[in-house]
């Protein structure tokens, strides 16, 4: 292909994911996030956030792409930003621009993520393979970061894990190399999916990782631990059905809030939980105990 097609909108913080996966699903093949006078940062390899009011939002999409729907569904996505610039690009690695962004990172402790292309800078670490494709999930934006830290804190033997919106398939894969008996992970993006069976061959899990549709996720499926880090309406929307897959004294873990959403979502999934919360800079991860039965074993 020659060239492409990119369309660029600025938006508040609180809509750049919103956006971000509106893109995703529109077909574009790489997403970008610029500040203003600021590098991208491509939604395969996030680096950290660093709180900006505003970003620019760039999707690349091929050339036959139908633009006006897009940008008639960023307009609605973004609540009726009408600033949406469209521009014709030469080809280029989009792929290999994202890899080379895409550096080990260390969680915390003995937790890595590191790219399938790299060697492990500590072997003998829980060592998190990722190759993220064309799906989110490096482990480094908040959100992720979040659960990735809240998993290491967990004693996960003999538990089940529901990773709800996998992308990458990094916190199934993670809950799994940290103790899990088995995870199950999902995701509305065939991309996902794809990418999450092949991050699991590629960290040797073998059959304690099952990915499925999400129409595929249904009752009498039980988990010990849910994990949702995907927006905060979303989660909303899923709270009943979260709920009715969840132990009777089981714990969700919910990613993707910012602080003013916190008291909404937690009211959705209703009065049988003791939340938590764990911030890091706007965003927040709640984590829900179950409050019937016997609570999950945290390490001390």
């Amino acid at each position: 292909m020659d060239y492409w097609l990119q369309i660029s909108i600025t938006v508040e913080q609180p809509a750049v994911q919103r956006i971000t996966e509106a893109m995703d699903g529109l077909g574009a093949v790489a997403v970008s996030r610029q500040h203003a006078g600021g590098s991208a940062r491509f939604d395969t390899a996030l680096s950290d956030f660093q709180g900006w009011s505003t970003e620019n939002v760039s999707g690349l999409f091929p050339p036959d792409a139908d633009q006006k729907t897009i940008c008639n569904y960023l307009h609605d996505a973004s609540g009726g930003h009408t600033g949406i610039n469209c521009q014709i690009l030469a080809d280029r690695n989009w792929e290999r621009v994202s890899r080379d962004q895409f550096k080990p990172v260390n969680v915390e402790g003995d937790l890595w993520i590191c790219p399938s292309w790299c060697q492990p800078p500590v072997p003998t670490a829980v060592n998190i393979i990722i190759d993220p494709g064309l799906a989110f999930g490096t482990g480094t934006h908040p959100t992720t970061a979040l659960c990735l830290r809240q998993l290491n804190k967990i004693d996960l033997s003999e538990h089940t894990v529901l990773d709800w919106g996998c992308g990458s398939g990094i916190l199934a894969i993670a809950a799994l190399k940290l103790g899990a008996l088995r995870a199950t992970a999902t995701d509305i993006d065939p991309k996902a999916l794809s990418t999450t069976l092949q991050n699991g061959l590629n960290n040797e899990i073998g059959d304690q990782l099952t990915v499925e549709t999400p129409e595929q996720i249904v009752s009498p499926m039980i988990f010990d631990i849910v994990i949702a880090n995907i927006l905060a309406h979303t989660l909303i929307e899923l709270a009943p059905r979260l709920n009715s897959l969840l132990a009777a004294d089981g714990m969700v873990l919910l990613s993707g809030v910012l602080g003013a959403q916190a008291e909404t979502v937690c009211a959705a999934f209703g009065p049988g939980y003791t939340f938590d919360t764990v911030p890091a800079d706007e965003w927040i991860l709640l984590i829900g105990t179950r409050t019937t039965c016997r609570p999950i074993k945290h390490d001390v």
